[in-house]
């Protein structure tokens, strides 16, 4: 009876998750990813550590050497998808010359905030995620702005640092207001819209 009691729960267990045995490296990717989707899913308050350690594979331990609080964790998982962000931003810009890579730059950082979900969220949805990553935001708009203007720069932009950053900066600004407000009419959202907004008023900011 013993015996078949405890087949029975090992049968209707759950299976173990496989451990996460690669680098350290390996490990943290698996860690970002993971609690990506569970802030995704159900936001800051309800996000379970012990539920993103599980899914990456790892011990609680090993994810709490690394992060030591769920504050930390929402930190490094904001930088990762900004820092993913910049990299397709910069990709798609490639080529353009300077005016048309700040339109496109424009119409990119919007369709990123509007689509993706969890950059979503840290941006415009969600108080607790805004109220953490509230020095992580101020930070951001530094670090795209130094960005696209080195970017811009790249593709010919000649006028003084200062100016190009600051015109920048507005942009970048801009983005941020245009999302958390959005406007009555949604067709002036759509991407064409837009980029023929920032083509019209912000292109000539740049030279």
């Amino acid at each position: 009876m013993a015996d078949n009691a405890t087949r029975s729960k090992s049968k209707d267990a759950p299976a173990r998750k496989v451990r996460n045995t690669e680098s350290p490296a390996a490990q943290e990717a698996a860690i970002l990813a993971a609690a990506a989707e569970e802030f995704t899913a159900v936001g800051v308050r309800r996000a379970n550590v012990d539920e993103v350690a599980a899914r990456a594979g790892v011990s609680r331990s090993t994810l709490y050497r690394r992060f030591p609080n769920k504050d930390a964790l929402l930190l490094a998982v904001a930088n990762d998808v900004y820092e993913k962000g910049m990299r397709r931003l910069e990709g798609a810009v490639r080529g353009l010359g300077a005016k048309q890579a700040l339109v496109e730059a424009f119409a990119i950082g919007a369709s990123m905030i509007t689509e993706d979900p969890l950059l979503r969220r840290i941006v415009l949805t969600d108080p607790e995620m805004k109220g953490i990553t509230a020095s992580m935001t101020s930070l951001f708009v530094d670090i795209v702005t130094s960005r696209v203007a080195a970017t811009l720069r790249e593709e010919g932009a000649q006028m003084p640092v200062d100016d190009l950053l600051q015109a920048v900066e507005i942009h970048v600004r801009l983005v941020i207001s245009f999302l958390e407000t959005p406007m009555s009419d949604e067709t002036r959202s759509e991407p064409e819209a837009v980029r023929e907004f920032a083509t019209k008023f912000l292109a000539p900011m740049i030279w």
